[in-house]
């Protein structure tokens, strides 16, 4: 099962706002108590109160999941909706705060007051709506599928829903007033992220209140549910291991680019979070976004090759040198061929200064024959350059490179793509990158060569993209060898 994150510690910067927004969601938190409370009164099944406060304990000392870009596994979720039917809004209430209460690792007190009241206020509010959506407060007396169905399975998806929005908006609030990142922006994100995961939530909830209370398992139904959930966190943490692994060797071979060529100083990065939030735009699955991504990354990792008067030149490059350079994306090819983690990017890599018209390099493809990550890492890397300042022009705002980008569509760039990255930016926050006066300095003076006007000068340089060309299908043939 995979989800991207539940609420976890919110942002470290306890500014005045910060505080304010912390005291009104306890607000909101304690409001919401007594409402279930009026409407409902308070959790009768204290030994259920007793198994929910545990398990969910547990799972929030555990809480630190992550496998990954968008991975992580959510048991919280699971109890706090399944608690909702078993001890009513008010007991969900409870055990989301008894449970955040606990904290292996030193956080702050607000921190601490923050996490109790969301969780607490996500589970008040998935019981308060599994009420008022129908659901049966009599779940024993329910006989035969159908009853079962309708008077608790319905009710809970849509709690579940309820429970996935809070979450979502209020975890959003307290990242605009600590970080300043926008609401829109995370709410979008998290809901990007969360709302498949939610689904799976929902159905997992439904089949522990099904087997706690009408097939009559009681506590155990916990063991049976959330056992094999356990194991699979466990795998999903030996996976995430992993990953990091794999990130820490990408790191390392971009920081020995940006060691070679300064001017390119963080530019990797930047790409491979163009290309995930792209990738994610296009709906492609998880396994797609992390090969997009990991492309992104290493897609110039060639200038290794490349010497380094050529990277730095402050005088316009001769045709050899301009070949020298634009060969680096088959270096790269070279370079990567026999590492296992990164073979579903290589395509993407060696792809990535290819135009939709048929005019790039290294092997003139177009169009859709294009691969679609080197279409994704064209758009990011064409966006990047655009909104970094050159040592010949300043960068231009975002809505001003999207604009640009718009313009190329069909000629240098898949407009599909380009759609996709429009899509991801009003999800997300993007600004230029200014770059100081000594690092301009030894940028070298020629047009940066992801700058999409210097790709309309190769793409009239029919007898350069053949020598590129042939360099291709020089290198296919050694690795095919």
């Amino acid at each position: 099962m995979t989800a991207a994150a539940t609420p976890t510690e919110a942002s470290r910067g306890l500014n005045a706002a910060t505080r304010v927004y912390v005291g009104f969601v306890v607000l909101l938190a304690c409001v919401l108590l007594g409402i279930g409370w009026l409407h409902q009164g308070p959790p009768t099944e204290w030994l259920a109160m007793v198994v929910l406060v545990a398990l969910s304990a547990a799972s929030w000392v555990l809480k630190d999941n992550d496998v990954g870009h968008r991975v992580q596994i959510s048991l919280l979720s699971v109890i706090l909706l399944a608690a909702a039917v078993i001890v009513g809004p008010v007991g969900a209430g409870l055990v989301g705060a008894l449970a955040t209460a606990i904290e292996v690792k030193h956080t702050p007190i607000t921190v601490r007051l923050f996490n109790m009241a969301m969780i607490s206020s996500i589970g008040s509010v998935g019981g308060l709506v599994y009420l008022l959506a129908g659901g049966s407060e009599s779940v024993s007396h329910l006989n035969g599928p159908a009853p079962i169905i309708i008077g608790v399975g319905v009710p809970l998806i849509v709690a579940d829903i309820a429970q996935c929005l809070t979450n979502a908006v209020l975890f959003a609030g307290v990242m605009r007033f600590a970080n300043g990142i926008p609401m829109r922006a995370q709410i979008g994100k998290l809901l990007s992220t969360t709302g498949l995961a939610y689904i799976g939530y929902g159905i997992i909830g439904f089949l522990f209140v099904v087997l706690w209370i009408p097939a009559r398992v009681g506590p155990f139904s916990a063991l049976l549910v959330l056992a094999p959930l356990f194991v699979a966190r466990w795998a999903f943490i030996q996976y995430g291991d992993e990953l990091r692994s794999h990130e820490r060797t990408l790191d390392a071979l971009v920081a020995s680019v940006e060691a070679k060529d300064p001017a390119s100083l963080g530019h990797s990065g930047r790409v491979a979070q163009l290309c995930e939030w792209t990738a994610e735009s296009l709906g492609l699955g998880h396994r797609e976004i992390q090969e997009v991504r990991t492309a992104g990354m290493l897609h110039d990792l060639g200038k290794l090759a490349v010497p380094s008067r050529v990277l730095r030149m402050r005088r316009e490059r001769s045709d050899d040198e301009q070949v020298l350079l634009a060969e680096h994306p088959l270096h790269a090819l070279e370079m990567l061929s026999g590492i296992d983690f990164v073979k579903g990017s290589l395509d993407g890599i060696a792809h990535h200064h290819e135009r939709y018209d048929g005019r790039g390099f290294p092997s003139g493809l177009a169009g859709n024959g294009i691969p679609l990550a080197a279409r994704i890492i064209a758009v990011a890397d064409a966006f990047d350059a655009l909104t970094t300042t050159r040592s010949y022009r300043s960068a231009l705002a975002p809505a001003d490179a999207l604009e640009e980008l718009r313009g190329r569509g069909g000629s240098q760039l898949d407009p599909y793509v380009v759609s996709a990255l429009g899509r991801a930016l009003a999800r997300h926050t993007w600004s230029v990158t200014e770059r100081s006066g000594a690092l301009l300095a030894v940028s070298g003076a020629n047009r940066d060569h992801d700058d999409p006007e210097s790709s309309d000068a190769l793409a009239e340089r029919a007898d350069l993209r053949a020598r590129l060309a042939q360099a291709a299908e020089g290198l296919r043939e050694t690795v095919r060898s």
